[in-house]
C-alpha cells in the first residue's frame, strides 16, 4: 500500500529573487501607477502594436506577482522580513496551546504571519492583479506574434524562463495551502511554456511530476495520468512516479496499463522496493501465485529479513495449497516479530480452513460412525485456529475480519459469552471490508 508523502519541492533559484528592487512597501506604488498605465497602452492603437509594449507588460505583471513572494515565501526568517519590511503599524503576538509563538505584522500593503520566527504565510491587503502570470504569459505570446522579424526573440525567451520561475512558486505556494487544482494548472503552464518552438524543446521532469502530483492529490484522473506518462517518457530519475501511474490506472480500471507500468519501471529500477512490493501484490490479489513467487524471490534477493516478504511467500504457498510450507513461514515470522498481526490472522486461517473443508467433506459421508469421526477430526483442526485469532484480536482489537472469524469460532465451539462479546464488538463497528495479507 502506498502511502502519499509531502513531495520534496526544490527551492526558488537565489538570484531569481532580486527583479523588484528596493522595499516592497514603497515598490507597491510604482508598480501600480505603471499598471494603470500598461492598461491604458493595451487600448491605445499605437502601442498595442508594438512587440516591445508586450514584453514589457508582461515583465510588470510577473513584477506584480513577486513583489511580496520573494520574500515572503514559506519558512523565510523573520530577522530578514523585518529589515525589509521596517516596522509595522501594528502586530500582535500569541502563544497556541502546543507551545508556537506567533506574531502578526501588519503593513500597508500586506499582513505577515510569523510563526516561531519564520513566515508561516501572507495577505495582501490591496491585489494589484487577481491573476497576473497567464496574463503575463498572453502578453509574451502576443509580443512574439508582433515581433516577426525576430528582433526581440532572445529578450522574449528569456522572460519566458523567468515567466516558468514565477509558476514554479506559485505552484508550491498552492501545494502547501493546499488548492491542488491551483497548484497542477501552476506546474503544467511550465509544460506548456517549454512546448513553444522559442524555447527549443526545454523540458523541466521536476515538474512534469509535480504536476503529476498535483494531480494526484486533487483526484484529476486523466490529468494524473497525462503528466506521470510524461514524467515517465522524459526518465524521470524516481521510481515512484511508475507507481503513483499505476494506481491512477487502476482507478480508472485499466488492470492492463497498470500491469504494463509496472513492467517497465521493474525494467528501469529492477532492484526497486516500492515497484518490487507492488507487482508482487498485484499478481497475488490476481491469483496468479507463480508470478507472484517469481517477483517476491527477487524482492528476498535484496532483503531476504523482510517480514512481509516472508509472509508474501507464505500466502503463495497457501493459495498453491502447500500448506505445511506456509504455516512453517507464518511460524518464521512470528517468531521474528510476536507482534505482526497478518501472521497470526493467516495462520488462524489456514487451520479454519483446513476444517472447513473437512466438514464439506463429512457432508458427503453416510455413514454415521465416519462422519462422526471425521466431525471430530475437523472440530479438532477448528480449535487449532482459535489462539492465533484471538492472538491477531488483542493485536488488532476492531479488525473486522479477525472478530467475524472469532464469532464463528465461538459458535461452532459452544463459548457461548465469548460469541456474545464478539457480536457486540461486531455491531458496534462501521461496516468495511479488511484485505489481510498485502505487502506493505
Amino acid at each position: 500500500m502506498i502511502l502519499f508523502a509531502m513531495v520534496p519541492f526544490l527551492g526558488i533559484n537565489a538570484q531569481d529573487a532580486a527583479s523588484v528592487s528596493g522595499s516592497p512597501e514603497s515598490t507597491y506604488p510604482m508598480l501600480k501607477s505603471k499598471l494603470k498605465r500598461s492598461n491604458e497602452g493595451v487600448n491605445d492603437p499605437k502601442k498595442s502594436a508594438d512587440p516591445k509594449f508586450w514584453l514589457s507588460r508582461a515583465e510588470l505583471l510577473m513584477d506584480i506577482f513577486n513583489l511580496h513572494r520573494q520574500y515572503l515565501q514559506k519558512g523565510a526568517q523573520q530577522m530578514t522580513v523585518t529589515l525589509l519590511y521596517q516596522t509595522p503599524k501594528d502586530q500582535k503576538k500569541w502563544t497556541d496551546a502546543e507551545g508556537n509563538q506567533w506574531e502578526e505584522m501588519n503593513y500597508e500593503t500586506v499582513k505577515i504571519l510569523i510563526k516561531n520566527g519564520v513566515v508561516e504565510s501572507f495577505e495582501e491587503f490591496e491585489v494589484l492583479h487577481e491573476n497576473p502570470l497567464p496574463e503575463a504569459l498572453s502578453a509574451l505570446e502576443k509580443a512574439q506574434s508582433l515581433d516577426t522579424e525576430g528582433k526581440l526573440s532572445k529578450k522574449i525567451k528569456e522572460a519566458y524562463i523567468t515567466l516558468k520561475l514565477r509558476y514554479q512558486m506559485l505552484g508550491v505556494e498552492k501545494f502547501y495551502i493546499p488548492d491542488f487544482p491551483a497548484s497542477f494548472n501552476a506546474f503544467s503552464a511550465i509544460d506548456k511554456i517549454n512546448q513553444k518552438p522559442l524555447m527549443e524543446g526545454a523540458v523541466d521532469t521536476t515538474f512534469l511530476y509535480y504536476a503529476g502530483m498535483a494531480a494526484l492529490r486533487g483526484d484529476m484522473d486523466q490529468e494524473a495520468i497525462e503528466y506521470f506518462e510524461k514524467t515517465i517518457q522524459n526518465n524521470y530519475p524516481e521510481p515512484d512516479a511508475y507507481v503513483f501511474l499505476k494506481l491512477k490506472y487502476l482507478e480508472t480500471c485499466d488492470t492492463l496499463k497498470a500491469l504494463d507500468i509496472l513492467e517497465k519501471g521493474f525494467k528501469r529500477f529492477p532492484s526497486n522496493e516500492m515497484i518490487l512490493r507492488e507487482l508482487i501484490n498485484y499478481y497475488l490479489f490476481a491469483n496468479k501465485a507463480e508470478e507472484a513467487m517469481n517477483y517476491l524471490k527477487l524482492a528476498q534477493a535484496e532483503d531476504p529479513s523482510n517480514l512481509s516478504y516472508i509472509l508474501a511467500e507464505g500466502t503463495l504457498y497457501d493459495k498453491m495449497g502447500e500448506m505445511e510450507k506456509a504455516k512453517e513461514l507464518y511460524q518464521k515470522t512470528i517468531d521474528m516479530d510476536p507482534t505482526f498481526f497478518d501472521a497470526y490472522f493467516n495462520m488462524g486461517v489456514i487451520f479454519y480452513n483446513k476444517a472447513y473443508a473437512m466438514y464439506k467433506e463429512a457432508e458427503k459421508i453416510k455413514n454415521p460412525k465416519e462422519y462422526g469421526v471425521l466431525v471430530d477430526s475437523a472440530d479438532a483442526v477448528l480449535a487449532q485456529a482459535l489462539p492465533f485469532m484471538e492472538k491477531a484480536h488483542e493485536l488488532k482489537p476492531e479488525d473486522r475480519s479477525t472478530l467475524e472469524t472469532l464469532k464463528t469460532l465461538y459458535y461452532r465451539m459452544q463459548i457461548n459469552d465469548k460469541y456474545e462479546e464478539v457480536k457486540l464488538k461486531l455491531e458496534a463497528l462501521p461496516s468495511e471490508a479488511v484485505k489481510p495479507g498485502e505487502i506493505q
